[in-house]
This record gives structure tokens, sequence and C-alpha cells, in this order.
């Protein structure tokens, strides 16, 4: 099938599109910078000439609405993604009008299946257990608030009847991560990684889940099961104790992980958001992460995300925790993020 992808230039969007054209589909990448789709594409041990590429700002809604002639599918993984709070109102504005767009001119198309790439961050930061059915919302700040008003945009064409299936991915890792200074999730796991001391709280617990088991599903799902659905893809729940005790052991480097209270990370992170505006300058904690943080942790982390439409249909996830962090710090060494000491036996 001729499949649209919007974010094909970003971590989940660039695996979408080497597993689309591995499953012989026709691809279009909708981006914003076509230089960089050649360079995805290479990136991802492919030909420049692999895929259709077609430039459009998610902010161009007439170049948006265009880019789906001739398509019979549509990935729509396309977002400001940012917790940076000088992002703030680009991304209240950018995500959920480019979503009702874009979802909008597929239902006036009449498009076989259109795919939505959402967020487990829709669910509250103190929500213990989630399943499809959970109420999404309340937001913790400009990021969370604007992935719920997308999602609340393709859950009204699902309520239409119309061919839509929502993923909701966690915390997203893996190789190949197309951007240079790696996207926000990855660039975490990059500075923790680099730590000999993490100061946490202890019950914070999140999901994990690799890159390309998101993209799986999402290519999977452009033929596969019913729609409209909703698949949760939180991957794997962990502490980060948990998940820097493993990173410890794979590369050989002691870390120390101390426990904290969670109520300074809400000051701290406050004092960042107002460097930042002040500054201009990025910072390593912003309010949203905290409140975010904060959540999670004082209502005892998340316990159970009900994954079982996923697992069902596409053997969802398939790639364990340790395989997507060892593949994630060699590929961070390999590409330069991390140096030969910080990667330890995993530069070798």
């Amino acid at each position: 099938m001729r499949v649209a992808i919007t974010g094909a230039t970003g971590l989940i969007g660039s695996h979408c599109t080497a597993q689309a054209l591995a499953a012989g589909h026709d691809v279009r990448m909708v981006v914003r910078n076509p230089a960089k789709a050649a360079d995805s594409l290479v990136l991802h041990g492919l030909s420049p000439n692999d895929a259709e590429v077609y430039e459009a700002d998610l902010d161009d809604h007439d170049r948006l609405a265009a880019s789906l002639d001739d398509i019979e599918c549509l990935i729509h993984a396309g977002a400001v993604f940012s917790l940076d709070p000088r992002q703030a109102s680009n991304m209240r504005s950018v995500n959920p009008r480019s979503t009702r767009v874009l979802l909008d001119e597929a239902a006036r198309r009449d498009l076989f299946r259109v795919i939505h790439v959402s967020s487990m961050g829709v669910y509250a930061a103190d929500r213990t257990n989630v399943t499809p059915d959970s109420p999404t919302g309340p937001e913790c700040g400009a990021y969370t608030g604007s992935k719920i008003s997308a999602d609340t945009a393709a859950v009204t064409h699902q309520e239409a009847g119309r061919p839509v299936v929502v993923v909701c991915p966690g915390g997203v890792l893996g190789p190949l991560d197309p951007s240079p200074e790696l996207s926000d999730s990855m660039a975490m796991m990059r500075d923790w990684v680099r730590m000999r001391t993490v100061a946490l709280p202890r019950s914070l617990r999140i999901g994990f889940v690799d890159a390309r088991d998101v993209a799986a599903v999402c290519v999977g799902a452009l033929d596969t099961g019913p729609a409209p659905a909703r698949h949760l893809l939180a991957g794997h729940l962990s502490t980060m104790a948990e998940v820097l005790a493993t990173t410890a052991e794979l590369t050989g480097r002691r870390v120390r992980v101390l426990g904290s209270p969670a109520w300074p990370l809400l000051a701290m992170g406050a004092v960042c958001d107002l460097v930042a505006r002040t500054t201009g300058n990025k910072m390593p904690l912003t309010a949203e992460t905290a409140r975010l943080t904060v959540g999670n942790a004082r209502a005892g982390g998340l316990r159970s995300v009900d994954q079982s439409s996923a697992a069902d249909a596409f053997g969802f996830p398939s790639i364990t925790l340790r395989q997507t962090l060892t593949d994630t710090i060699r590929w961070m060494h390999d590409a330069g993020h991390l140096d030969s000491q910080t990667a330890g036996v995993l530069a070798g």
C-alpha cells in the first residue's frame, strides 16, 4: 500500500519508515527537512531513493492535506516533542491542529487505515493502573496537554466509526535515532548513563519501550487487527533504579543510586524553567518533567498497563528491556554520543 508517514525523521517515524519499506509498502516521508530524510534512510541502511520525500511543516495545513494525495494509509508520528518550556505555545498550537487537519483530510479521502501515535503521557501522572478505557488527563504541562488534545481528536474520529488506530508508547528508547542531538527520551537516557551517582525517588516506576517494537505495531496495524482500536505500548514497567542497575551491569561501570524525596523536584523544575526562559539555554530538568516524576512517585509508580490488544495482534513487546538498553548504549557509543569509558564493555 501507499503509506504517508509524518515525523518520518524522528526516532519512531524513522523506524516506521524502515519497517514499512521492509514490509513492501510504498512510503512517502512527510518531513520538514528533506536533507534529514535522506540521512535518516542511510542511517537505517537504506538508499535515499527508497522512499518518496515530501516537504511539509506541521503548521502548513495546505501542504499537510496535499501530502495525502494518492495515499491509502497514514502513520501520523509527527509532533513537536519537547519538554522545553520555550516550546510550550508552539506545542499547544501545532500538535492538536496538525492532527485534526490530517485526520479530517484522511476521513474526507476515505483512507483505508490511519495510525495516530499518541503517548502514555496522556494519562494522569499519578495513575497506577491504565487500560484502553482509562480516561485521559489531566495534563502536567504543555507537551502532555497538546498530546491529550491530539488524542481527543483521534478518538472523535474513532467514535464516528473511522478506521483510526491509536497507539500510546511509553518512554521510547532504541538505536538509530536520526536527531543529531538525540530525541528527549534518548538524551535523558544518555545523561543517566553518564552519571556515577544518581539521586531520584525510589518509587518512580514507568514504562520503557523499544522504538522498533512501536514501529512494528504501527506498521502491522496498517493491514492487521481491528480498526478503530487503541493499543497501549508502555513496554516494560521498571523503576529507574532497576534500569540503572542493568546499565551498570551491561557497561561494567559502577553506578550509585540514591533515594531522594520527590517534592524538591518541583522547586528545581520551576527554577530550571525560569533559567531556560531567561537565558535561552536548555536545562536538564523542566517543571513539566518534575510534575510527571513527582505525580508518579507519590502514587507509588505505574503498576500495571493493559497491553493485551497489542500483544494478541502483534506479539508486543518482542524485544526485552535488557536488549534495548544494550543496543541503545552500543549505538550511542558508535554514533559518538557516549565515550568509550562511559559505554564500558559495550564499547568493545
